[in-house]
């Protein structure tokens, strides 16, 4: 509880420490089970290659919105990947065809038909902006 106070306090008289170089705003968690796990990509030749994410964040789960702060990038095109490991396994659990059967979301409200591009989940990162995230379940 004092975390969270400290936390709340340090956010609101400033906030330009806490989103110093970016900040990823998870909304839609449907529980706080697990780790939602954020990953953050620089060109399309990496992305999904989680051992080649520009940043990697694993934070546990808290239902609702997740802040998640990120700091190896300041600026620029960047796609992020963001899911809840719900049972703590390490990995998106899919299902028939690859389907994901834990919460996920690409940035830039990207929803893949089929294998996901860097290109349409690809956005501008402002520095000093949250991006915001809604997680599909």
């Amino acid at each position: 509880m004092k975390k969270i106070i400290i936390f709340l306090i340090l956010f609101y008289i400033c906030p330009t420490l806490l989103q110093a170089h970016g900040t990823v705003v998870v909304e839609g968690v449907q529980h706080d089970d697990g780790f939602i796990d954020v990953k953050i990509y620089k060109n399309k030749e990496d992305f999904l290659k989680e051992e080649k994410a520009l940043d990697s964040i694993r934070k546990k789960a808290v239902r609702g919105k997740n802040i998640i702060p990120f700091s190896n990038i300041h600026e620029g095109e960047i796609a992020i990947v963001v899911y809840h490991d719900e049972n703590s396994d390490g990995k998106l659990n899919t299902g028939l065809f690859w389907r994901p059967k834990e919460g996920y979301a690409f940035s830039n409200d990207y929803s893949p038909k089929g294998p996901p591009k860097f290109k349409k989940a690809a956005i501008n990162l402002i520095h000093g902006e949250p991006v915001n995230i809604l997680l599909n379940y």
